[in-house]
């Protein structure tokens, strides 16, 4: 079952013995209280890393013929799995999404300073004042991210386009939500996850504004964080179990009788 922003301040006000609201506003207590399951509800995401919240997105271009290689992150996005760049070219204009590897900074930087920058096909760029060396004439095969921010890649083509662009990426990853302090807001979580959020504000209200612990609370919470690593994810069919089992035949010998005739 899930709650809304307003049921969820009413049950932790209730547990505190503190007074009944109609609004999480009502209160300086019910607004605290809120900002309190707001607060839990992010720790809990960036901690449980939940596929509901992992979505398709694009990178942002950077507009400028300068920095044609340089991409940015949009702020919504916590993480990057993985990513593809559309690398049709001038002779075939097809669609082709492909992978782009993501590289750590050393191995990157390792790989692309090895261009020679007298090669006409060799271009650089500076960024927060360092020097980046990539191709011209050839779509992307390899990114690094710089800052948690700023992605950058190994070579664009000229021919087809004077930067990067944003609608030829395809990336994949985890998206912040957004928490509304209202009182209609249902937190994005699976129904099984709402006493999770409950008991972790339940405990963090206590200890923040009574400066006491609620044991029950904890004890809950503590059981639903190994319940959500459980079943955080969808199960996946097992194929093998639709199979005909051969592994045994009448007689009890574990070869089917193909083998044992041989």
């Amino acid at each position: 079952m899930k709650y809304s922003l307003l049921e969820l301040v009413q049950n932790i006000l209730s547990s505190m013995d503190s007074d009944e609201v109609n609004s999480i506003s009502d209160t300086t207590e019910s607004a605290q209280v809120a900002e309190i399951v707001r607060t839990t509800y992010f720790n809990i995401i960036a901690r449980a890393d939940l596929p509901e919240h992992k979505r398709m997105f694009s990178l942002d271009a950077s507009g400028d013929d300068a920095l044609p290689v340089l991409m940015r992150r949009p702020d919504i996005v916590r993480s990057i799995e993985w990513l593809k760049y559309n690398k049709f070219t001038v002779d075939t204009p097809e669609d082709a999404f492909n992978y782009v590897t993501i590289l750590p900074v050393q191995q990157f930087m390792d790989m692309t300073q090895q261009l020679n920058t007298t090669d006409p096909e060799v271009d650089t760029m500076t960024l927060n004042s360092h020097t980046f060396y990539f191709k011209n004439n050839v779509a992307p095969c390899y990114c690094t991210v710089i800052d948690d921010v700023w992605v950058v890649f190994d070579s664009y083509d000229v021919e087809v386009d004077t930067t990067l662009q944003s609608d030829k990426t395809m990336c994949y990853g985890l998206i912040i939500p957004v928490f509304s302090l209202v009182d209609a807001f249902i937190p994005d979580l699976d129904d099984q996850q709402f006493p999770l959020l409950l008991n972790e504000a339940k405990s963090l209200a206590f200890l923040e504004l009574k400066q006491m612990t609620n044991e029950p609370a904890a004890q809950e919470s503590r059981r639903q964080w190994r319940t959500l690593q459980r079943t955080k994810h969808l199960p996946t069919p097992n194929y093998l179990d639709e199979l005909p089992d051969f592994g045994r035949t009448q007689g009890g010998t574990s070869r089917p009788r193909w083998m044992r005739e041989r």
